[in-house]
């Protein structure tokens, strides 16, 4: 197409499409929705490795309906009770992320203790992780590929200690009308039971302002805090909304998995339905994946999250899902590059 000077009724028509365009972005840019996910890492290796073993195939099957969801039961929390974060969004993460409270369990905290207690002796040792990695990820509005923001993932693991760290923001056009940026860091242990997050800490920066959350994780104590006030029991398996990605649940031999997952504000319980062996396309090729379903009410948002089974389990591609059934956004991956040295664990470590 040419853009010489032409007509005058031809350069009010491009003016006009032009002004089109712009204001839809205005009028769309406030709902964006991005998904929660350092700065570049110095140059690695990228390295193909299948697991067998980490999500065995299984024979295809269609996923069951969204509707088909077993009701949550959060941890009863003592203090001021937050404001609910849906955990696709962490607003999230969206994980965010990630989600809808629901009601409360009615255990007293002694009984609480102990059904954790014999819950944490279910441990279960988990594939290693590299010493380093760093995933990119488009981030694109519906299911198409209008590209409205991108998230970087690094992970960094020395001498038994991890730190996960996550930056979302708006790029090209969109930012132009909708500034915005989201910064996750997670940090704790790394075991051969995996990551134990002990620090969740989320910053979101908008024009109207920067906000941030901390949510500490006591694990001899069994207590989560939080900085926006309130306390409450902490499962042995809790992770938050940006270590979930890389530690879910043993995915061996399962259909569904239940995990307790904290949006640095709560913490909640959810049920996941499994299917493997789905191939996806993607900027680095064609993946074999696990899928992973948030199961929801109809009244509830959705999230689903695909691991690459032939990169060490790594997310590849996110979904988030309204209340209303429609897909807001997808995260999909557009680069991975990991080191080939191992990260060395804290039962290991000198």
């Amino acid at each position: 197409m040419s853009f010489k000077p032409g007509t005058t009724s031809r350069r009010i028509a491009f003016a006009f499409a032009i002004s089109l365009l712009l204001h839809s972005l205005i009028m769309w840019g406030s709902n964006i929705q991005l998904p929660h996910f350092k700065s570049s890492l110095p140059p690695l290796t990228a390295k193909l490795e299948a697991l067998p073993s980490a999500a065995p195939a299984k024979p295809k099957h269609k996923a069951k309906p969204a509707v088909q969801k077993t009701v949550p039961e959060p941890v009863p929390q003592t203090g001021s009770p937050p404001q609910d974060i849906p955990l696709a969004t962490s607003a999230v993460v969206a994980v965010s992320a990630v989600v809808a409270a629901s009601d409360p369990a009615a255990a007293s905290a002694t009984a609480e203790t102990g059904t954790l207690a014999a819950e944490a002796d279910k441990a279960v040792e988990r594939t290693p992780l590299p010493r380093r990695a760093q995933l990119t990820f488009a981030v694109n509005k519906g299911t198409g590929h209008f590209r409205v923001g991108e998230a970087v993932h690094t992970l960094e693991i020395d001498d038994g200690r991890y730190v996960l760290h996550a930056v979302t923001k708006t790029v090209g056009l969109v930012k132009l009308f909708k500034s915005f940026e989201l910064i996750q860091n997670s940090s704790g242990s790394y075991s051969k039971y995996g990551l134990q997050p002990e620090q969740f800490i989320e910053e979101r920066k908008e024009r109207s302002g920067t906000r941030s959350i901390t949510a500490e994780f006591d694990h001899a104590a069994q207590r989560a805090h939080f900085s926006q006030g309130g306390e409450t029991v902490l499962p042995p398996d809790t992770q938050d909304i940006l270590s979930i990605m890389y530690q879910f649940p043993p995915l061996q031999n399962v259909e569904k998995a239940a995990v307790s997952v904290s949006n640095g504000k709560k913490i909640e319980r959810y049920e996941f339905e499994i299917v493997t062996d789905e191939e996806i396309e993607t900027a680095i090729g064609k993946l074999l994946t696990v899928r992973l379903s948030k199961l929801h009410t109809p009244n509830e948002e959705g999230l689903e999250i695909w691991l690459a089974r032939e990169y060490r389990l790594f997310p590849v591609k996110i979904r988030f899902i309204e209340k209303n059934g429609e897909v807001t956004g997808e995260a999909v991956i557009t680069d991975i590059h990991v080191s080939e040295e191992q990260g060395v664990r804290n039962d290991v470590a000198n």
